[in-house]
């Protein structure tokens, strides 16, 4: 899956776009910003925030840990099946989800992203892996503001959208992924010829 990456990332952006601006302020899948947003909102007394903020650390972490030995193909399916729920919710919810009609909206996202996380983990051994980072590494990385940009920005226009861009790019992640590179043909074998003494 890793000539994918950069589509899950962006899906991953997308998806936690919408989680900050529509589901309460926190991540879906960075659980890094949501401890931080836990111990702030614990400390100026913010119930709701530090409960979405839970939330969402506890089932990105169950589900990115129950899927560390599925399949990639099989985590990017459930991924899909996550946010098509989420398009669904999100419909119901007319698009803009209040009280508590957004935890269970943020639970699918955060089940999505950590499913999205487990298949695009690399089957490369760390060991293996070369020491410097290069460019194409960091792709992903980019990709992740880029994706929040963009659901900002398209959400305010059409917020009927919701989470769709994110099901399309994971419906593309999982195509791509499913594709065989070509076979590069091996080198042919040089017969030697026995040393004779």
């Amino acid at each position: 899956m890793r000539r994918t990456q950069w589509l899950l990332a962006l899906a991953a952006g997308y998806v936690d776009g919408i989680c900050l601006l529509f589901l309460g302020g926190v991540f879906g899948s960075v659980v890094v910003g949501n401890l931080v947003v836990l111990g702030v909102s614990a400390v100026q007394r913010l119930p709701e925030t530090a409960l979405r903020a839970a939330v969402s650390v506890a089932v990105y972490g169950g589900t990115a840990l129950l899927a560390r030995r599925v399949a990639p193909s099989r985590c990017l399916v459930g991924a899909l099946l996550a946010l098509c729920t989420l398009c669904g919710g999100w419909m119901v919810a007319h698009h803009d989800p209040r009280g508590l009609t957004q935890l269970p909206l943020l639970a699918l996202a955060a089940i999505a992203t950590g499913l999205q996380h487990a298949a695009a983990r690399d089957p490369i051994d760390a060991a293996a892996a070369p020491p410097a980072v290069k460019g194409p590494a960091l792709l992903p990385l980019a990709c992740i503001p880029v994706g929040a940009v963009g659901a900002g920005l398209l959400l305010e226009r059409v917020p009927w959208v919701g989470p769709l861009p994110a099901v399309l790019l994971v419906a593309i992640a999982l195509v791509v992924g499913s594709l065989r590179p070509p076979a590069v043909p091996a080198p042919p074998a040089r017969h030697r010829e026995p040393v004779r003494l």
